[in-house]
Formats: C-alpha cells, sequence, structure tokens
C-alpha cells in the first residue's frame, strides 16, 4: 500500500508542538514585555513545511509507468531552520538548511512473479538544501520609540531569491524484471550527488511577542543533477519544486 500524503502531514502537528519546548529564560521573560530594548540584529527560525518535487524529468516518466507510482507520491514533509542577518530595516540576509524524503512502496503495474504474486520495490527521493537568501520586507518591521525601546510590527510581508548547494539520494530496492530475460532479480539502484541551485520565495511573519513570532513562506527551486551510473541513458533528474513552511522564530 502506498504510504498516504495525510499520513507524512500527521508528523506536522507533533513538530509544531516540539517548537515551543525549550525556550530560554531569558527569552521568555523578555517575551513578556511589550518591547525590547534594542533592534534585534539576527534571528533564528525552526520550520517544517510539505515539499512538491516537480518531478519532471524522464527518470519519473519511467518509474511512474513501470510501477504503482504517482509523480505525487515524491511529495514529503520537511523540516528545517534558518538564521538570519538584518541588513537593514527592510533587507535581510537568511542562512537556510531544510531536508526532505519520500519512500514509497510500490509494484510493477504488467508483470507478476511465477506465482502471480507482485514483484514489489521501493522507490526513495530525499534532498537537503543548503541556501542563502536575500529578504526584501514590503514595510519595516518595527519602530523604535525610545532611546532604550524597540516595538515590532504587527506583521510584515516579504519576498526574496537566494542561491545554494544541494545534495539529493534517489534510490529504487527490491525486485525488479529483466526486460531482456524476462527474469526477475533482487538488486537496489542508487543515484546521489550535489548540485546548484536557483530559488524565488514570499511570505510574511506574524509577531507573538516581542522576542517570538511565526513565519510563513513558500518557495519555488529550480534545480537538477546528473544520475549515477545504475541509471545510464537518461536525462539529468529533476530536483526542481515548490515547499510551503510555517515556523517560530527568535529576533534578537
Amino acid at each position: 500500500m502506498k504510504t498516504s500524503n495525510l499520513g507524512k502531514l500527521s508528523g506536522l502537528v507533533l513538530v509544531a508542538a516540539a517548537l515551543s519546548v525549550g525556550v530560554p529564560q531569558e527569552l521568555a521573560a523578555q517575551a513578556d514585555r511589550d518591547f525590547l530594548f534594542r533592534k534585534p540584529h539576527f534571528s533564528l527560525a525552526f520550520n517544517v513545511g510539505y515539499g512538491m518535487p516537480t518531478a519532471g524529468s524522464d527518470i519519473y516518466d519511467f518509474v511512474t509507468k513501470e510501477h504503482t507510482l504517482e509523480r505525487s507520491d515524491f511529495n514529503s514533509m520537511v523540516v528545517g531552520g534558518s538564521f538570519g542577518v538584518r541588513i537593514t530595516d527592510q533587507v535581510e540576509l537568511s542562512l537556510d538548511v531544510a531536508h526532505g524524503s519520500a519512500n514509497t512502496p510500490s509494484e510493477f503495474r504488467d508483470w507478476v512473479d511465477q506465482d502471480d504474486l507482485p514483484i514489489e520495490q521501493n522507490t526513495k527521493l530525499s534532498w537537503t538544501p543548503l541556501t542563502v537568501s536575500l529578504k526584501g520586507f514590503l514595510w519595516e518591521r518595527g519602530r523604535r520609540v525610545s532611546r532604550f525601546a524597540w516595538v515590532p510590527g504587527q506583521w510584515a510581508p516579504f519576498i526574496g531569491a537566494g542561491a545554494g548547494w544541494m545534495y539529493y539520494q534517489f534510490k529504487q530496492s527490491g525486485d525488479f524484471v529483466d526486460f531482456e530475460t524476462y527474469d526477475i532479480f533482487g538488486d537496489t539502484f542508487r543515484s546521489e550527488g550535489d548540485t546548484g541551485l536557483f530559488h524565488l520565495l514570499a511570505g510574511a511573519e506574524w509577531t507573538l511577542s516581542p522576542a517570538f513570532y511565526l513565519t510563513g513562506e513558500g518557495r519555488y527551486t529550480w534545480a537538477e543533477a546528473n544520475l549515477g551510473r545504475d541509471f545510464t541513458g537518461f536525462d539529468p533528474i529533476d530536483l526542481s519544486g515548490f515547499q510551503a513552511t510555517v515556523g517560530l522564530a527568535v529576533r534578537f
């Protein structure tokens, strides 16, 4: 049976709850006030969300034709974090890392073994991007009201762009059909490596307290990489896709 996308999403609630655990006491005390003693220069966020690869290259065409897979089976939960450096009141540099992994059982669509049993395998796609982004906020995120007090705004939308590096792994393990001899054999086919990427993003921040805020973001990434020798003859694998995340962040 295929892994349910709803099942993948169920982990989001547990991870989101965990984000609120272990907050340092000095930050919690600061959150009780309605201002900060100085304008924040940095931010740290923990994010969860959902990634939807485009799955546009011929390796996906092949596995979805031969096996009981759909392109949506490569969607997965995404977890990650980011560290932001405020350059100006409306510009921020963000260092981000994330990880997504989909592992889906399948079987051949048109072939069975000698006992009429399904020929089964697992297909895994995982990706880990490390990126640098420049975010531009549409208005200032707060205001200084005195020499020692800074008050954040209620919310602030942003847009941005970035680039970086992605590590990926594409793997199939289980039983397969030799289309020349029609024999069934067990094996593992794997391709892994790294490649550059570019992305565009948009989102918003919502203030919970002077120190803490929620962040929501959508980004689209463009990337592709050459497949390993286990997949000789295929075009580069498409690693592009959209992901949407929400997170809890602290400014300091």
